[in-house]
């Protein structure tokens, strides 16, 4: 479709940025991203760099980015969650994808992005988000928002149905999202260039009528 191939030009156009960001180092990457999978193996092709890969349960999305990088060559080692902090030290930058880019710079990304995020400030870490600007929302996170912020969903990832007595004792919440804000990026690649979390107002601006920054609203902009 259309639309499909307009996402495809704008994620192919960040990934050829890839040479000016991956050096010969160490990279953590986080869940399952296409774009960032695409963004590291082409920077495989003239760079040698080794990628450690967190499994990011409960979903375990971690296992098919490692399978698939280590397919296309790139020397790969898969972590558990847990590691990460003890392993972030020898890493020398975070690449990761995201759900949604705010309009202030922070995102809505897989759940556990948020704590990875934290350790990788502790250590002085640098956070790269690769996304395409499809993915960004003229919306911010209002503190009465949280819960339609975020998307609960089923408990069988952490607790099978199969333990049927346990589920009747045990209230399981497993929510699909974190909020991470803004300062802990260093920076997003996009299809048009890199960007400060800071600017994104800027681009919010450009790409956005003013009234529709509230998509609530029964104002939104309506050019019919």
């Amino acid at each position: 479709s259309k639309q499909w191939y307009q996402r495809r030009v704008a994620i192919t156009a960040g990934i050829k940025m890839a040479l000016e960001h991956i050096t010969d180092e160490v990279i953590l990457t986080y869940g399952y991203s296409i774009t960032v999978r695409d963004f590291l193996l082409h920077g495989h092709r003239k760079r040698n760099f080794r990628l450690v890969v967190c499994e990011s349960g409960p979903s375990l999305k971690g296992h098919q980015m490692a399978r698939e990088c280590a397919e296309g060559g790139l020397d790969t080692t898969l972590i558990a969650d847990s590691a990460a902090f003890a392993m972030i030290h020898i890493v020398n930058k975070i690449i990761i994808g995201t759900h949604t880019i705010m309009a202030d710079g922070a995102l809505r990304a897989l759940n556990g992005t948020h704590q990875l995020a934290l350790a990788a400030k502790h250590y002085a870490v640098p956070v790269i988000v690769c996304a395409a600007l499809y993915k960004l929302s003229p919306t911010h996170l209002c503190s009465y928002d949280h819960d339609a912020f975020n998307k609960v969903i089923g408990p069988e990832m952490m607790v099978p149905f199969r333990n049927a007595n346990l589920h009747s004792r045990v209230l399981v919440s497993n929510p699909e999202f974190d909020y991470v804000p803004g300062d802990l990026v260093e920076l997003y690649i996009t299809n048009i260039g890199g960007h400060a979390p800071s600017y994104f107002y800027r681009i919010v601006s450009e790409l956005y009528h003013f009234k529709d920054f509230d998509l609530d609203s029964e104002t939104s902009h309506d050019d019919t």
